[in-house]
């Protein structure tokens, strides 16, 4: 009889284990700069997203992410793509997170990706048409923003397994207060990885960038002198804005190592529909990437794929 109950609590435990073992397993896909795809191949745009679905539960996917450059022109059709697109996001309760790029602002024409008149810096921190497509109610794991109504600069948090996870997404070469603002959050959430996702940070030789790109604010290698290094908790930090693909680890004073990544393909076949795909293994410290087209199912073979080893995870406590 107690062989036979022993039996029958293990049988109802062991899917449970499975689950949770399975958690430490996971898989976060990032949209590079999407504007060519949205604004002439939206029927890639779209294989994109509906792939992210399909695998949802597979791939055990808890967030998905944007490096920002969403549309190409500021203007009413590509949002409507853009945001038709998400919606399937929304209707299958997937949280995702955007970066603002600066093809997301007034800082570009209505038709055109070249400068809008006026004072484009002024411009760039004009996002009235993303913010009335995305408003803060649109992001299910949203906790908080820079701004009230904006979600220029915005946090948001998601669990996996026994690890607690932080993103935050910083506006194109950001100003001082939402630099101050991001490490009062990072600090206020201490136990958890933080992801930065942020517009333009990498060049394309792999080096944080030391301009402003010509009208921002604060260079990428201020986020990282103001922001990055400070913080042993920030582990990612995901960019866009320049082509192609691209990372670099740094080892910080504080003991932390800082994982930053560039993906790009906007020049490449409209974007030829590639997510960078990001899996993370917890038990095992490890995180592999990829860059994967579900519109040609086509991964790509050269350094867009690489593996990290020795990944220090913060987990939580029993």
């Amino acid at each position: 009889m107690k062989r036979n109950i022993k039996f029958i609590v293990a049988a109802i435990a062991f899917p449970f284990c499975v689950k949770e073992c399975y958690a430490q397993k996971f898989t976060i896909p990032i949209f590079p700069d999407t504007q060519v795809e949205v604004g002439d191949r939206p029927e890639m745009y779209f294989s994109q997203i509906d792939w992210i679905i399909n695998k949802k539960d597979s791939l055990n996917i808890p967030f998905v992410l944007h490096v920002g450059d969403l549309v190409n022109f500021d203007n009413f059709e590509h949002y409507e793509v853009a945001s038709q697109g998400l919606d399937r996001l929304d209707t299958h309760r997937i949280p995702y997170a955007i970066a603002l790029g600066n093809h997301d602002t007034e800082a570009v024409g209505e038709y055109s990706g070249s400068a809008a008149p006026g004072n484009v810096n002024q411009n760039l921190r004009k996002t009235n048409k993303f913010n009335a497509y995305f408003p803060p109610s649109r992001f299910l794991n949203q906790r908080g923003r820079y701004e009230a109504g904006k979600s220029d600069n915005a946090y948001y948090t998601f669990k996996v397994g026994k690890t607690n996870w932080l993103v935050i997404n910083l506006e194109f070469c950001p100003r001082q207060g939402p630099i101050n603002w991001a490490g009062d959050i990072v600090k206020q959430y201490h136990a958890y990885n933080v992801i930065i996702i942020t517009h333009y940070y990498l060049t394309p030789q792999g080096e944080i960038a030391n301009n402003n790109a010509g009208y921002g604010d604060f260079s990428p290698n201020d986020i990282f002198e103001k922001l990055v290094k400070k913080y042993e908790n920030i582990k990612f930090v995901l960019s866009g804005h320049v082509v192609s693909s691209a990372y670099k680890i740094d080892k910080l004073e504080n003991g932390n190592t800082v994982y930053q990544i560039l993906q790009d393909y906007q020049h490449e076949d409209f974007g030829g529909g590639y997510l960078r795909l990001l899996t993370f293994d917890i038990d095992n410290s490890t995180v592999s990437a990829e860059m994967y087209s579900p519109y040609y199912d086509k991964t790509k073979q050269d350094s867009s794929k690489f593996s990290i080893d020795g990944v220090n995870f913060l987990k939580v406590r029993n």
